[in-house]
């Protein structure tokens, strides 16, 4: 699935939110402390997620700041890539996020089925952007403050 927002976010901000994401769930989940510039393509974690009684690794696939964040989680269940492609418009920035899921299988669902999914699907993915938007222009306020 493929959705494509501009946000209201430089593509600095929006890369900076990245990486403080990733060297945040590095350090509650392994207890590392990574720098900025350990953010890169070949990183690898795992994450312990206790409800689900499971483990889930992520590895960044390919990182090229300012263009593309993409990253790979693979659990019991399912492989989700999750990537991120952007382009700088003056103050904002175009994002196109890409899910892939190996376990979504639209044509096996019949066709009403399939739009409900597609949009409760697309709806999360606006949803993703939207939050994200939004906690870089509250992290940003704060900065300024």
């Amino acid at each position: 699935m493929k959705i494509i927002r501009t946000l209201d976010v430089t593509s600095t901000e929006f890369f900076d939110y990245l990486e403080d994401r990733v060297l945040n769930d590095v350090l509650e989940n392994t207890g590392n402390r990574l720098n900025h510039s350990s953010v890169k393509g070949g990183l690898t974690y795992t994450k312990h997620y206790q409800k689900a009684k499971t483990d889930v690794v992520f590895k960044i696939d390919q990182y090229i700041r300012g263009e593309k964040y993409q990253l790979t989680s693979r659990s019991v269940a399912d492989t989700v890539t999750v990537t991120y492609l952007t382009e700088p418009e003056e103050e904002k920035t175009k994002v196109t996020l890409i899910e892939d899921i190996d376990s979504y299988q639209p044509d096996q669902h019949n066709r009403i089925l399939g739009w409900f999914s597609q949009a409760l699907m697309l709806g999360r993915m606006s949803s993703t952007l939207l939050d994200m938007e939004t906690d870089i222009i509250k992290n940003r306020a704060v900065k300024e403050a």
